[in-house]
């Protein structure tokens, strides 16, 4: 079993601040003065926006932003676009500021002739 160790000011105590308590929650019943407690708990990532160029494989260019998918430029990818029947075999060209396509699924090859024919 560990020693806790405790400090003047390792977490809150007779405060309207909640510490971490062992169970994942915050509670100011949690706050013991142990340097446990004044973790930040569990983080998550967040759905971070992303903005990309892509070039159809047969030609033609989109403006697409993607959420939670980070794609690397000059990669190939069979793009599934959320609202519309534009799905089909992409080379991320660059990173841009805004698009005009949502994607919602990606799916990464070596190259377009390998994504046409998967395809």
């Amino acid at each position: 079993m560990s020693k806790e160790y405790k400090g003047r000011s390792s977490s809150p105590r007779n405060s309207k601040r909640a510490c971490l308590c062992r169970n994942g929650t915050y509670s100011r019943d949690c706050c013991d003065g142990t340097y446990y407690n004044q973790g930040i708990g569990s983080v998550t990532k967040t759905n971070v926006t992303r903005h990309y160029t892509v070039t159809n494989c047969n030609g033609g260019t989109k403006h697409i932003h993607t959420h939670g998918i980070e794609l690397t430029v000059n990669s190939v990818y069979y793009l599934f676009f959320k609202h519309n029947n534009h799905s089909n075999c992409y080379t991320v060209t660059a990173t841009r500021n805004n698009g005009h396509f949502e994607v919602y699924k990606a799916t990464n090859y070596n190259n377009c002739t390998a994504c046409i024919s998967a395809n």
